[in-house]
């Protein structure tokens, strides 16, 4: 038998090289497969060739590698090397132990080769393996069939997600071929055939595992095992990093509530004065049902005091649009042609205009967009369920992005929000896996407050923190006489309506604590209650190349399937949205 099997052509473990300038060495396996009973000796040889023609006088050394965890079970080599001789054969004598499996290696510098040797009791005989489609359409998205042949083991403990790798060499279907077969097949132990069918990628297209009783061999003859091909579909048990995109076209509703605070910085000529002199004469009254503190003065007369009454007289007249309709704006001349008290404050802060002041526009503009695109992160993980196909899915909000390309993340948890984790079903359709729907206090316009002031304001020398904001901005407005901010206000307009110093220092920093607050909690328009974020969705499942075990969620690198995608709600304090999410997922 050993003697057969020496000398019978094979392929196994070939392997080739280059080397000098002419040369293509190559080193190959005389036989993939040997058999030895316990303790016997016995050779495995080994052909070297250069283009094609047999090489003699090349050392090439050997070693024996386990396939059992218990190691070679007393297999030895008698001697470690040999020199090819006129036929470019070189042989390893071994000596076989207890009852196992094991490889012999062959190298010679980078080239390499090997035999399985299997030490087994008894008698032994062939196995013919047949493989066959159950799916008529899976012979045409199938491009090579791969044939895993396992000694002393059962297709139960084979991972047919990620299959172990068998100790002999995985057979290829030979193109235009039915079968394969594997020689020493011990029929004493049951043995396993895993057979996969591989598509482009490589996908495995269909898959199929049969045991092979020792009692099933015929020693010294063949039998042919029939396996069929089921087709197959990646396992979603795992855990999953997914990344969703979810971009509000037409634009959220409560957007505009959130940027309106903000536009009012820069939206007159005379605007941050403008805006800080509203506060800041709003505030000299209390507050009330009929004139809240919204940096918005009363318009009756005496409605902000006395004091408010002399402020107002020397305000900026207002600006008309060409029907004659007030625009909303005041202009840097008041009532009587003099210069306005808007026209002064806005003079304390220079000229040019600082870069706080020539920021506020941009900073604007943020507000109004930083809801257009928000991404979200989170964890999915999926478990088996009892039922072939369903399945246990606990989804968990990680942060949210915004801006570019996600330049701000904030993470949900520190937010203090009360659901960021929900439990849900799904199951199988097709080679996807469609999840129910579920639902999260995501609260979008919390953590868009979170993330506007390292987007939008620290990058501008603010603070990122938005309550400093506002006497940060007004920090850079300077009197003549080195005073700055409230001081500053108060030394240029109480003299000029007549007003004796410090009649508006309470009132200063009240209107910068009204404003202030006026720009926070303008995000709150973009938060719901309850459950606000509901998805559902359905992911293409993307195996890892060669296996079934998941990967991916969507369309993975080659978009080779669609994308995965949420249907989306979204509830915010104004109305409610629906939208297509697109969401990508890599396995953890």
């Amino acid at each position: 038998m050993l003697l057969a099997a020496t000398v019978a052509a094979g392929c196994a473990g070939r392997g080739s090289d280059s080397g000098a300038a002419g040369q293509l060495l190559e080193l190959v396996a005389v036989a993939s497969t040997v058999s030895l009973a316990p303790n016997q000796q016995g050779s495995v040889a080994f052909r070297l060739k250069n283009n094609g023609v047999p090489l003699a006088g090349r050392t090439v050394s050997f070693a024996i590698v386990a396939d059992d965890p218990a190691g070679t079970r007393g297999a030895t080599l008698i001697s470690p090397a040999a020199v090819t001789g006129p036929s470019g054969m070189a042989s390893a004598q071994v000596r076989a132990g207890l009852a196992t499996s094991f490889r012999v290696q062959a190298q010679l510098g980078a080239l390499a080769a090997e035999v399985f040797v299997i030490v087994e009791e008894g008698t032994s005989g062939t196995v013919q393996v047949a493989p066959f489609f159950a799916s008529p359409d899976a012979p045409a998205r199938t491009t090579s069939v791969q044939i895993l042949f396992y000694d002393a083991s059962a297709c139960a403990a084979i991972d047919a997600d990620d299959p172990m790798a068998p100790g002999r060499r995985p057979e290829p279907l030979p193109t235009g071929a039915s079968t394969v077969s594997f020689p020493f097949v011990s029929t004493a132990t049951t043995s396993a055939v895993f057979v996969q069918a591989l598509g482009l990628g490589p996908t495995v297209v269909a898959t199929g595992c049969v045991d092979v009783p020792g009692s099933a061999v015929l020693p010294d003859a063949t039998v042919e095992v029939a396996v069929p091909l089921i087709d197959a579909v990646p396992d979603p048990v795992g855990t999953f990093a997914l990344t969703s995109t979810m971009t509000f076209a037409p634009a959220l509703a409560a957007a505009a509530a959130v940027a309106a605070p903000w536009q009012s910085l820069s939206a007159c000529p005379l605007d941050p004065a403008q805006l800080w002199l509203d506060c800041t004469v709003d505030a000299l009254s209390a507050a009330s049902a009929d004139d809240p503190l919204d940096c918005v003065p009363s318009a009756a007369a005496g409605g902000e005091g006395p004091i408010g009454d002399a402020i107002q007289a020397r305000r900026g007249a207002w600006l008309v649009d060409g029907t004659g309709a007030a625009l909303g704006c005041r202009s840097a001349r008041d009532g009587q042609g003099a210069e306005s008290l808007d026209a002064a404050v806005q003079g304390l802060f220079g000229s040019p205009a600082p870069p706080a002041v020539v920021a506020l526009p941009a900073i604007a503009k943020d507000a109004a967009s930083i809801l257009n695109t928000v991404r979200f992160t989170s964890m999915l993980s999926v478990t088996a369920a009892s039922q072939p196909g369903s399945y246990f899915v606990t989804h968990t909000l990680q942060s949210a992005l915004f801006g570019p390309g996600g330049a701000v993340a904030v993470p949900l948890e520190p937010l203090g929000l009360p659901v960021l984790q929900a439990v849900t079903t799904a199951t199988m359709a097709g080679r996807s896996l469609a999840i129910a729907r579920h639902g999260f206090t995501f609260r979008l316009g919390s953590s868009a407050r979170a993330a506007f002031g390292p987007l939008a304001l620290a990058p501008r020398g603010f603070p990122p923190d938005l309550d400093a904001f506002v006497p940060a901005l007004f920090g850079t407005a300077r009197a003549p006489d080195g005073a700055t901010a409230c001081d500053a206000l108060d030394a240029t307009v109480c003299p000029g309506a007549g007003q004796p110093a410090g009649c508006l220092l309470d009132a200063c920093a009240a209107g910068m604590a009204a404003l202030a607050d006026r720009l926070s909690s303008a995000f709150a328009a973009a938060d719901g209650t309850g459950l606000d974020l509901q998805l559902s969705g359905s992911a293409p499942l993307v195996a890892a190349s060669g296996t079934l075990r998941t990967q991916r969620l969507g369309a993975g690198e080659t978009q080779s399937s669609p994308g995965a995608l949420w249907t989306a709600t979204v509830d915010t304090a104004a109305a409610q949205a629906s939208l297509i999410v697109p969401f990508d997922g890599i396995r953890n």
